[in-house]
């Protein structure tokens, strides 16, 4: 049963189930204490049985992937997409958009006035060209971030999205170790310290930093994804600026 709870990562059932059966020992011990090796045999098991609970939630035995090695999968991929793009002389800022459930990002191939963005629907084909807006429609980079979060349980709404998003970023993913999130009409503003992917966001920034605006990095991209799904509105990368030991990153909503 252990091996099979570890095995779906549910070592806190584990852990629970753990500490209430070195509980149960220690108060059976308790109320047939005689002195004899049985009441002995009892409090040691107890007493073991309470000391792996406590070992289990400090030290699960589950694989973590070192930061470094994880920027190391994401930056090569990024990079050589935005160059695709780049080669193809297409440079204008991509736009995040949800189509019936389905995430976007979409880079014109020329710019687009904000008066004709709300015609503007993606579909799944790379070369978008049937609209009237012409141009290239992939999948975000920070969607998987998305659809793990999503699976975990996690829905965005316009209402709470300041404090959902900050949840996610702290808690739910540990992508940072401190986020505020503000809302102001259509501008939302994120700032975020002591990130965990610092290494990756500033790697991308060095080597091609018309990424940021783009198709973003997958924690920008992330970003946008779950701002469109809360607003139902396209989203734009706008900028992304360094402060001390934050990232500061402003997303406009179109």
């Amino acid at each position: 049963m252990m091996r099979e709870a570890l095995g779906s990562g549910r070592v806190k059932v584990v852990t629970i189930v753990f500490a209430i059966l070195g509980v149960l020992l220690m108060v059976l011990w308790l109320a047939t204490n005689d002195g004899s090796s049985m009441s002995m045999f009892l409090a040691l098991a107890g007493t073991g049985v309470i000391s792996l609970a406590i070992m289990l939630y400090f030290f699960t035995p589950s694989r973590y992937l070192r930061d470094e090695v994880c920027d190391a999968t994401a930056i090569s991929t990024v990079l050589s997409l935005n160059q695709i793009l780049s080669s193809m002389l297409v440079g204008t800022g991509g736009i995040t958009s949800s189509n019936g459930g389905l995430i976007r990002v979409f880079i014109p191939i020329s710019r687009v006035e904000e008066k004709d963005v709300a015609s503007l629907n993606p579909g799944i084909e790379v070369f978008d060209v049937k609209g009237p807006i012409k141009g290239i429609s992939l999948t975000p980079p920070g969607y998987g971030l998305f659809e793990l979060t999503s699976g975990m349980g996690a829905v965005f709404t316009r209402e709470g999205l300041e404090s959902e998003m900050k949840d996610v970023l702290e808690n739910g993913l540990e992508l940072a170790s401190s986020v505020s999130v503000r809302l102001d009409g259509s501008t939302i503003t994120i700032s975020m310290s002591g990130m965990a992917n610092e290494d990756l966001c500033r790697s991308i920034r060095t080597g091609n930093p018309d990424v940021c605006t783009r198709t973003g990095c997958p924690i920008c991209s992330f970003l946008a994804c779950m701002a469109v799904s809360a607003t139902g509105r396209k989203a734009r990368i706008e900028k992304i600026e360094e402060s001390g030991k934050a990232i500061n990153i402003t997303l406009r909503l179109l």
